[in-house]
């Protein structure tokens, strides 16, 4: 059996899927993934009736992302995997509802060692009762734009109709959020979202945003997400307070955990290397672990195989939905 993976669009994802799907190859030759088919950013997915299990990879512009999947089911393609987010809007949430084949979303943080142990140890109870999470994703992308005497412009990011018309929020904030939700056992919620729009470089993109999430039991999530942080890089933070322990998962040290207990704290190293490149913990590839993990689950899936262990988007799209059901409140 083989798989042939089409990919749509050239840009960061792109590659990140290119390179995902060179390293299964090596661990997989009986998998018999073939050379990746480039297909541009606005070209309509299409195959012939003669390609093996065709596998459609969507990391166009997010306002793409929602007509691109329904293209790639009507097209017979046999799955699909697509860059965060999946939709941009309540209306593409509900178009996306018929979907019948399976679509990954790539949040990777949430396939990471660290989320998944967090997971592994509420489910072990170790948290005893879960009070809150809490945490960011702080990035400095507008912050160092806002320093530069003549910045370039960001074409497709300041279009609201390829961006969805936000930025901080729907960029980046999906990911912290879906991850909450993911470790709340939870995909939907309630809250308000506190938008700033500081250092914007078009007057749709917040830069800084504040959530506030209800779950069930009075169970909260606090999110701080930014692209205006002066000196940060990609620093995903998530942390979980329970009753009996706290936990702190920092992307930015992605091997090991803090566990709080008491007045005291020890570190939690990771141990096993099972996920995503397989590589021995410390020696990992950072954020491209999560796209291998995603893309090897869904092949698995498609195969036949165990596995199926993913994001997937009819889950996905719940989160989505109670996202941009938020109490919305904009800095003026």
């Amino acid at each position: 059996m083989s798989i042939t993976p089409f990919i749509l669009g050239r840009g960061m994802a792109g590659q990140a899927f290119q390179k995902s799907l060179a390293i299964l190859a090596l661990q997989h030759p009986d998998w018999g993934i073939q050379r990746t088919v480039p297909l541009g950013r606005n070209q309509k997915p299409e195959i012939s009736t003669q390609t093996p299990n065709p596998v459609l990879f969507i990391a166009n512009p997010h306002g793409l992302h929602a007509s691109s999947i329904l293209e790639g089911e009507k097209a017979g393609f046999k799955a699909v995997v697509v860059e965060k987010p999946a939709c941009v809007n309540l209306k593409e949430v509900e178009s996306l509802k018929a979907v019948r084949i399976p679509v990954a979303v790539c949040h990777g943080y949430h396939q990471m060692w660290g989320p998944q142990t967090l997971k592994k140890m509420l489910e072990a109870g170790e948290f005893g009762e879960l009070i809150s999470i809490e945490g960011h994703y702080w990035q400095s992308s507008v912050a160092q734009k806002a320093l530069e005497p003549s910045p370039k412009p960001h074409p497709w990011k300041n279009d609201p109709k390829l961006s969805g018309g936000s930025d901080a929020l729907i960029d980046i904030g999906v990911h912290w959020v879906e991850t909450a939700a993911f470790l709340m056992g939870e995909p939907s919620f309630k809250g308000s979202a506190w938008l700033s729009y500081a250092n914007a470089e078009a007057s749709h993109r917040d830069t800084h945003v504040h959530l506030n999430l209800e779950f069930s039991a009075g169970r909260r999530a606090l999110g701080s997400i930014s692209k205006t942080f002066h000196g940060a890089s990609n620093d995903f933070e998530i942390c979980l307070i329970g009753t009996q322990q706290s936990a702190t998962w920092n992307f930015m040290n992605p091997d090991g955990i803090l566990v709080g207990k008491g007045g005291s704290r020890t570190f939690l190293p990771r141990k096993e290397n099972s996920l995503g490149s397989q590589q021995p913990p410390f020696h990992a590839l950072g954020w491209l672990e999560g796209y291998i993990e995603i893309t090897r689950q869904l092949l698995l899936e498609l195969l036949g195989k165990s596995g199926g262990n993913y994001p997937r988007l009819e889950n996905n799209l719940k989160v989505l939905e109670s996202l941009f059901s938020l109490e919305t409140i904009r800095q003026k």
